[in-house]
């Protein structure tokens, strides 16, 4: 009985004593990487459900299922590695806002899990994507739209880096290539969905509303956790945890639906017709019948002389001489 009761007391998540977070006085605790652990599990469930439900459709239609599995895998990813408390720096913190009592230094050390980020540069472009797809907008406005959110990712990342002051100048151009994406969304997709009818520019109203909220809300996540170190690092898990499932789990998630209501060859993408048309090009061509063998010429009767014509003359033999 005691045997089994010490199996029991060996389970449960030993992240933090295995992988502990040395050198750092703000850190993740077991409460935190409990919370992280629930995360991962609703993403892979979300990605094992979409990956069933993907292959039970025709090949042809499974175009709108890539966008939704994608981030959910990405950040499946992601918050493994955050859960296990891997994938972290210690950075020392700007402003003393939160202190604790081991600290060695005025201005502590923090946990900065750049993990998180490249869960972020792999998985926030697809939200952007869908709401380009509702559009059919332009691959290279696309292509754009996805660089800038990239830039986004890679400015917070740099700005959770730095200690100094100068981590909020990498903020303002995150904030600005966000605002960039917004302002191409706004415009340049909007007039395409308006074009395309009500359905369509409803829903995009819809989407876009909810993809942009959460989106803005990143900017002040960052400020009172990697930025301002307001937050303990527990908290700001649960605070990046709950933002993350809501833009890059739920949206897409609800993305799906919206999308097949309409319906993809509405919104431009018939699939069906190219591949049609492609297996036509592919097809070769029906061999000709053989040609039947002419049949021979008639010989040509001579020609009757004109009416009328002058005879031809006859050449006077010569009188032989005498």
């Amino acid at each position: 009985m005691s045997e089994t009761v010490q199996f029991f007391k060996r389970g449960g998540n030993e992240a933090i004593n295995i992988n502990k977070p040395t050198g750092t006085d703000f850190h993740l605790t077991a409460r935190g990487s409990d919370w992280l652990w629930t995360v991962f599990c609703v993403n892979l469930f979300a990605a094992i459900i979409l990956i069933f439900l993907m292959f039970r459709k025709p090949v042809d239609d499974r175009f709108l299922y890539y966008t939704v599995i994608a981030p959910c895998l990405f950040m499946t990813i992601a918050y493994f590695t955050m859960a296990s408390n891997l994938g972290w720096t210690g950075v020392k913190a700007k402003y003393n806002h939160h202190r604790v009592s081991t600290q060695t230094t005025h201005l502590g050390i923090r946990q900065v899990f750049y993990s998180r980020y490249v869960g972020w540069f792999l998985a926030m472009p697809f939200p952007v994507i869908q709401a380009s797809i509702l559009g059919k907008t332009p691959l290279w406005q696309m292509f754009f739209n996805i660089v800038m959110t990239e830039f986004f990712v890679v400015c917070m990342l740099l700005g959770a880096l730095v200690h100094t002051t100068y981590k909020w100048g990498y903020f303002s151009f995150a904030v600005f290539c966000s605002w960039v994406v917004m302002t191409s969304i706004l415009t340049t997709t909007k007039n395409l969905c308006v074009r395309a009818g009500n359905d369509i520019y409803t829903i995009f109203k819809i989407y876009v509303s909810l993809i942009f909220f959460f989106w803005l809300i990143y900017p002040i996540a960052f400020g009172i956790c990697e930025g301002g170190n307001v937050l303990v690092v527990d908290s700001e898990m649960i605070f990046y945890g709950i933002l993350d499932l809501c833009f890059l789990c739920f949206c897409p998630l609800v993305f799906l639906p919206l999308a097949n209501y309409v319906g993809i060859e509405k919104i431009g993408y018939n699939f069906h017709h190219e591949d049609n048309e492609s297996a036509g090009a592919r097809s070769p061509a029906s061999p000709k019948s053989p040609k039947s063998p002419k049949s021979p010429k008639s010989p040509k009767s001579p020609k009757t002389p004109k009416s009328g014509a002058a005879s031809p003359k006859l050449k006077k033999s010569k009188k032989s001489k005498k």
